[in-house]
């Protein structure tokens, strides 16, 4: 019986801020439910904590996001220490962290993805290999952390002094964008959104209150069954666990493709902006319910 809940947040890269708001709310629902909960970030001696009191945790909820959190690090030390954790585990969160590597696998799969390569953050021979305008993104963030929009006036070396390693630059593709929710390799639902902005950024995702979200109800029967089908064989490719979103790019006007998989997010935010929480909600699963059923899943599949 799952009772004792490690609640691990925060860390110290670029996402921590939108962990700690994910562990509140995760925190809030877990006690709601009945759990007994305490919560640590990896820098607090995570380690010395969970070798001195791995008997009294029945289960780690990893409410972490992006580096460390999500990429099969952390994952691989909840492994070590055999304590039951939520959302993926260590191959499909690293995979699925991997933006170039999950494309891929998803392309070698004849899933329609936009065209892409790695640029190496090297600022003495900046190669671009596509057309503008095109998507740039660190290869291993999440949230839309460093996304940009690179037009025909973009000085692309002053984007590069952030510092990534490798960026993945890909096709900008005009249209919709559209999340879809996964519960047990079983779609749950999906939302569109719609911003002001040509891209989803972070901005527009946790400090933007114009961003409107809709379900989806008039698109037609086919593209819905290829959004299906993409999001539940993108889950099962990378064996992931619990709850996972994938997210598209929907343009109605192409002539040839019109779905995109963008990426997969293997361990979702469940902020009170977070898109989960929304199509879970839109299912008619409360955002308790949702908790406890990631708990309970956790539970039984580790």
């Amino acid at each position: 019986m799952i009772k004792n809940i490690l609640i691990v947040k925060g860390g110290k890269f670029a996402e921590a801020d939108v962990s700690r708001k994910t562990a509140i709310n995760v925190e809030k629902a877990l006690k709601y439910k009945g759990y007994s909960t305490k919560a640590i970030e990896p820098q607090d001696n995570l380690i010395s904590f969970l070798n001195d009191n791995k008997e009294d945790i029945d289960l780690i909820f990893n409410a972490l996001h992006g580096s460390w959190g999500e990429d099969g690090k952390i994952q691989g030390l909840f492994e070590y220490f055999e304590i039951p954790y939520t959302h993926s585990g260590v191959s499909a969160s690293a995979i699925g962290m991997n933006k170039f590597l999950a494309k891929s696998i998803f392309i070698n799969n004849n899933i329609t993805v936009p065209l892409g390569d790695i640029l190496d953050n090297n600022r003495l021979t900046i190669k671009e290999n596509l057309k503008r305008p095109y998507i740039l993104k660190p290869i291993n963030e999440g949230s839309s952390v460093g996304i940009k929009l690179i037009k025909e006036d973009t000085d692309i070396s002053e984007i590069l002094k952030d510092n990534y390693l490798d960026y993945l630059i890909e096709d900008y593709i005009p249209g919709v964008d559209l999340t879809v929710g996964i519960m047990d390799g079983k779609t749950t639902g999906m939302i569109e959104v719609h911003t002001e902005k040509e891209i989803y950024d972070y901005e527009y995702k946790y400090k933007n209150n114009k961003t409107k979200y809709r379900i989806p109800n008039d698109l037609d029967e086919d593209i819905k069954k290829q959004i299906i089908f993409y999001s539940e064989k993108s889950y099962s490719l990378l064996n992931c666990r619990g709850i996972a979103r994938v997210d598209f790019r929907v343009n109605l006007k192409s002539e040839k493709h019109k779905v995109y998989l963008l990426e997969i997010n293997t361990q979702p935010g469940l902020t009170e902006n977070s898109l989960f929480p929304k199509i879970a909600k839109n299912a008619g699963i409360e955002f308790p319910d949702l908790i406890d059923w990631i708990v309970k899943d956790a539970g039984l599949n580790r």
